[in-house]
């Protein structure tokens, strides 16, 4: 019976051809997204004063896998005392496990030595959950632990570990005007009067396709301070956001 011959060179070729195509469909998109916000304020003559506030996120999505960093400072001076000097970073990874859940894993670093903060670890691990996502809405919740370890001004060291729930919301006016609220809760498991509650409340309001004008209301509350040292922190800003 005759056989009908086999093409290798063809096959071979239709391969070559075909595998850029299928790789490009495996690979994840990567999505980059870069905000960075700038705030000055100069008073001189009675007094002098200078408080500048300095933002930076990145926000990076490749499939399942989001992550994110960000750092946030906010410096005042009046004459030749410092008055505030508050600094935050911090990195994220996000995995989605569905279109609702997702598990994360984080440390945050701050400083707030007017707080009688020093410097501040916390490692983070929990799932959050979207519950409302609109065109115009979006609210996440968060769940999970951290273990913290820091040192006052005083010197003195803690370490301990800590339950974390926390809520997001966003609503969009526009394609770019927005409002966000998030609150987070943070008790010590090894001291029940330890617990720290933490809001950000922001607008932002388009000036161009890339610029924006932020204000942004921060309340940090600590039920049990360090000795000396009030409750709660008041941060208000204000300046230019931009976006990459």
């Amino acid at each position: 019976m005759p056989t009908r011959p086999v093409r290798i060179p063809a096959l071979l070729a239709a391969l070559l051809v075909a595998a850029p195509a299928l790789r490009a469909q495996e690979a994840p998109a990567v999505v980059t997204k870069i905000t960075a916000d700038l705030g000055y304020v100069a008073v001189t003559g009675n007094t002098e004063v200078t408080t500048f506030n300095i933002g930076e996120k990145l926000n990076q999505s490749r499939g399942r896998w989001t992550f994110d960093q960000g750092v946030a400072l906010v410096y005042s001076q009046q004459r030749d005392s410092v008055i505030t000097n508050w600094f935050k970073a911090n990195v994220r990874g996000d995995y989605r496990i569905d279109k609702i859940l997702a598990a994360f894993t984080g440390v945050i670093y701050d400083r707030n030595t007017f707080a009688g903060i020093e410097r501040r670890f916390e490692e983070q691990l929990g799932l959050t959950a979207r519950l409302v996502g609109t065109a115009r809405d979006t609210v996440r919740v968060e769940g999970g632990g951290s273990f913290t370890q820091q040192v006052g001004t005083d010197g003195i060291q803690q370490n301990f570990p800590s339950a974390r729930g926390a809520m997001s919301w966003r609503h969009g006016f526009t394609a770019s005007a927005y409002f966000t609220q998030q609150l987070e809760y943070i008790p010590n498991l090894k001291e029940t009067e330890d617990w720290r509650v933490n809001t950000e409340s922001a607008l932002v309001a388009p000036l161009s396709a890339k610029i924006g004008l932020k204000l942004a209301y921060v309340i940090r509350y600590d039920n049990l301070p360090q000795p000396g040292f009030r409750s709660t922190d008041r941060l208000f800003t204000s300046g230019i956001q931009i976006t990459f």
